[in-house]
């Protein structure tokens, strides 16, 4: 197989990724149970990249090689990858429709975490930028 139909072949395996991802990739198989129906929500993402290369080169830019000797090129990859996480469920009944979010606490905790440590940061920086210029003010006027 040369790498024009090794392309072409990836290229439609992975167009159909979009049309297949559709409602039903977010939500999942209703369960019913004691007058309940649940329908369980997930977030869901997919990614995927695809690489190629080709062409030839003389040899003649390498120094002590045969000038005339010719090398080919060519290259090729791919990859994807994906992920779902639970987000809420849907509970029909006869009293009505109530949606019930799923809480995802190593999430909220990251995002705790990641704004102190970024507000430390930036705490640091300018403690540290007004002693550099305090320090720079005072060799001044000591010449």
């Amino acid at each position: 197989m040369d790498m024009t139909d090794a392309t072409d072949e990836l290229v439609r395996q992975v167009s159909g990724i979009p049309q297949e991802l559709g409602a039903g990739a977010c939500f999942g198989t209703p369960v019913e149970k004691n007058g309940h129906t649940l329908i369980p929500v997930a977030r869901v993402s997919f990614g995927y990249g695809l690489g190629f290369g080709g062409g030839t080169s003389s040899s003649a830019d390498t120094i002590g090689d045969d000038p005339a000797k010719e090398e080919g090129g060519s290259g090729g990859g791919g990859g994807g990858g994906g992920s779902s996480t639970p987000v809420a469920i849907i509970d029909i009944s006869d009293r009505g429709v109530t949606i019930e979010p799923i809480e995802d606490k190593t999430r909220l905790a990251m995002a705790g975490i990641m704004m102190i440590a970024w507000n430390v940061f930036w705490v640091t920086l300018t403690v540290r930028t007004f002693a550099h210029q305090h320090a720079k003010g005072r060799r001044g006027k000591a010449d």
